[in-house]
């Protein structure tokens, strides 16, 4: 994920702690290089995107 602001590659392995400040638990990955909240990927669309980014790698698109 690339941030929104800065524009550096967050880390896919980032690991945020939360601030405790959002009614029912934070959805936004912050940026360790600049603090910026970026919206986090909703889980539909990361499984679309995978399921791209294996047909695009030439695997069989009917499994």
């Amino acid at each position: 994920m690339k941030c929104e602001f800065c524009g550096r590659e967050i880390p896919a392995d980032h690991v945020q702690k939360s601030c405790g400040l959002c009614a029912g638990g934070c959805r936004k990955v912050h940026c360790p290089y600049c603090g910026h909240e970026n919206p986090a990927t909703p889980a539909y669309l990361r499984r679309f995107a995978e399921k791209e980014k294996k047909n695009e790698n030439g695997e069989d698109r009917n499994q």
